[in-house]
Order: structure tokens, then sequence, then C-alpha cells
């Protein structure tokens, strides 16, 4: 059965500052070379690093919710 999770908006807030701490030090442990050295700039894998986090985040979320029986 298919259904829309509604995602209260602190869960969204608390995600997004997740994704923000996290993502920044996987960044900086990931393109060092690139914000400090002469390698290339990653942006695909710099935005990611920021989405997989939250994504993360949001699963767990919705995987922990009550499951309602039909």
């Amino acid at each position: 059965m298919l259904s829309i999770f509604k995602i209260p908006r602190d869960v969204i807030s608390r995600g997004l500052k997740t994704a923000i701490v996290v993502g920044t030090i996987l960044l900086l442990i990931n393109q060092w070379h690139a914000l400090f050295g002469s390698a290339e700039f990653r942006w695909r894998a710099a935005m990611l690093t920021y989405i997989v986090p939250f994504t993360v985040f949001i699963y767990s979320y919705i995987s922990n919710l009550p499951s309602s029986s039909d």
C-alpha cells in the first residue's frame, strides 16, 4: 500500500541541520585538495555530500513511524 507521509517542520529542520553539519565534515574530508589545493572541485559529489545525510535522516524518521494496521 502506498501512503504519503506528512513530515513535520521540526523534523525537516533537524534533518537540514544534521545535513549541514555532517555534509560539511564529509565535504572537508572528500574535497580537501579541491578546497585548499589544486584539484578540481566536484560539484555533483559536493551536492550529494549534503543530500545523502538529509535523505538518511528523513528515511530514519519515516521508518520509525508506528505502522497503522489495516
